[in-house]
């Protein structure tokens, strides 16, 4: 299947290209790419609002696929999962907007046949449109209101715009007790001084803003309430700044996870979003892995994770992307641990590790800095204007001291310039076309049969998964909600079955494996054996006793 899909991709190259668009979409364009889709190919695709945030915006589900689309194995795909970062949104779209313009070709005919896709486009809309606003910051918290200092009082010390430039940056501030010196790597960024190495610090480092509430504190209680990526049921972190008062406290979440328990049918989920178990994959920690309350992957889910790894970066092919650590509350862990299904998450893009260039003097850096990183990427790609220039301001918080606004700006650390993202998109969706073709999938095998006395027949199959995902993860054998593969004799007229059993379930058939079964029938004529679940479809056979 992945060898039909060059001309495929061909093809929505050509789409893509021929259909290009300025800029990031914000949240209206999105609505309106969404719902063309079903316009356009409305045999395929499905548009609804999945909830409505508390502003008002809606939660848009897309249901692609062909015929019953509920009774076939699916895929999750989830963006926006982070309200900053824009670029998930284009690929969850851009993935849907690409396969539906392939469905004319054999292939992804063939693939919608066999398997549904439900796409979560922006999970964070209201965060995402601070992406477009005339005061540009990287929130991620939702339209709830919320009083995140508990002080009594809401939104009363958000972000200010010191140097009226339109964007929240940095401000640091001379002073004895400063943590952080200037990158000796590029000055124009600053790192914490190592006290181990006899380092003094000499500034002070916050997020461009005042003590509006005069509690200590700067820009922690600001507009942007709950954090969809912090809201989710494992190890939420009750009471934490952005986090809800509960699991799942938010409409957006609950809808999303009511829907999801209801869907069966789902093997494998992806999400776009900071954690990033595909570049790299999980490593096994078998302590963590066997505790009552699983903190860890179990092994062959981490087998799997390898392999679809290993197909990502040949599909994709970025290199060196930054170390993330999981922090709790967010779908990437809940959709594995409390889902039971794989989880695949990448943020999709990250800054490139750059090396220097001589010929304009560069020297190799001596700090790993991000933000040093950026800059001289930048630079060699020729992008301008993402560095606002340290400059001084006058600050009502430290009078007399010299305070100065300055720094990379929001979202570009996260986000690439949009020129990348068509590119992006056809990779992304290259790889989740190639992630489909690894499904689990059923087939009965070297059925035989053998005549033994008193009119009794002995058969023997083997149940197979054809597929290089195993039916379902090992981690989903713990759970009622993953549902098991349900092997059933279908017996007629004056048949019986002595010995196997009639109906009976399976654990979880790893990638291209088999399980032999056994029964012992009385009687003539025909029956059937019918193997399956809504991971991974049925099979029918038909013998002749």
């Amino acid at each position: 299947m992945i060898q039909r899909l060059s001309a495929w991709l061909l093809a929505i190259l050509i789409l893509t290209e021929a259909n290009a668009q300025p800029g990031y979409s914000n949240y209206a364009q999105q609505s309106d790419r969404i719902n063309a889709l079903t316009k356009s190919y409305p045999q395929l695709a499905k548009v609804r609002s999945l909830a409505k945030t508390n502003s008002g915006k809606d939660i848009w589900q897309i249901t692609i696929g062909s015929g019953n689309m509920e009774t076939k194995p699916a895929i999750v795909v989830v963006g926006g999962v982070e309200g900053n970062h824009v670029l998930g949104a284009e690929l969850a779209i851009g993935f849907a907007e690409n396969l539906l313009q392939g469905g004319a070709s054999d292939s992804i005919k063939a693939l919608l046949n066999k398997t549904t896709f439900y796409i979560f486009p922006n999970m964070s809309p209201d965060a995402m449109e601070q992406y477009f606003a005339s005061l540009k910051y990287e929130r991620q918290g939702n339209a709830t209101v919320t009083d995140d200092d508990r002080d009594g009082k809401t939104n009363e010390d958000g972000f200010d715009d010191l140097d009226g430039n339109g964007k929240i940056t940095m401000i640091r501030i001379e002073a004895a007790v400063g943590e952080y010196k200037t990158n000796p790597d590029d000055p124009r960024s600053l790192i914490k001084a190592d006290l181990n190495k006899g380092e003094k610090g000499k500034y002070i480092l916050l997020t461009e803003g005042t003590d509006n509430d005069k509690d200590g504190l700067f820009n922690e209680d600001g507009e942007g309430g709950i954090v969809f990526n912090k809201n989710l049921t494992y190890k939420h972190a009750t009471f934490s700044a952005g986090a809800g008062e509960f699991a799942a406290s938010e409409k957006e979440t609950r809808a999303l996870l009511d829907l999801l328990f209801e869907q069966f049918n789902v093997y494998a989920v992806l999400s776009f979003g900071s954690n990033n178990n595909l570049s790299t994959p999980l490593a096994f920690n078998g302590q963590a892995a066997s505790q009552p309350l699983i903190a860890g992957w179990l092994q062959p889910d981490v087998k799997a994770d390898s392999m679809v790894s290993d197909l990502y970066n040949k599909t994709v092919n970025m290199k060196d992307a930054p170390k993330t650590a999981v922090a709790g509350g967010d779908f990437f862990s809940w959709a594995y641990y409390h889902y039971g299904r794989y989880s695949f998450s990448t943020p999709g893009w990250w800054v490139p590790k750059t090396k220097p260039d001589t010929t304009k003097g560069e020297k190799a850096f001596t700090t790993d800095d991000p933000v040093a990183n950026y800059l001289r990427w930048a630079s060699q790609q020729g992008i301008t204007n993402t560095f606002t220039d340290w400059r001084p301001v006058q600050h009502p918080d430290f009078p007399g001291q010299k305070a100065e606004v300055g720094g990379v700006d929001p979202f570009v650390l996260t986000n690439p310039p949009y020129k990348l993202v068509p590119d992006l998109v056809k990779k992304h969706a290259s790889f989740l076309v190639k992630l489909a073709s690894f499904q689990p999938e059923l087939d009965i095998i070297n059925v035989k049969t053998e005549k033994v006395s008193n009119g009794l027949t002995r058969i023997t199959a083997d149940i197979m998964n054809k597929g290089a995902l195993a039916s379902h993860s090992k981690l989903g054998e713990r759970s009622y909600w993953v549902k098991r593969i349900n092997v059933k004799t279908n017996t007629t007229g004056n048949q019986s079955v002595i010995s196997g059993k009639k109906i009976q379930t399976l654990n979880s058939l790893e990638g291209y494996s088999s399980q032999q079964l056994t029964w012992l029938i009385k009687g003539t004529g025909k029956l059937s054996i019918e193997a399956g679940s809504p991971t991974t479809g049925s099979k029918t056979v038909e013998i002749t006793l």
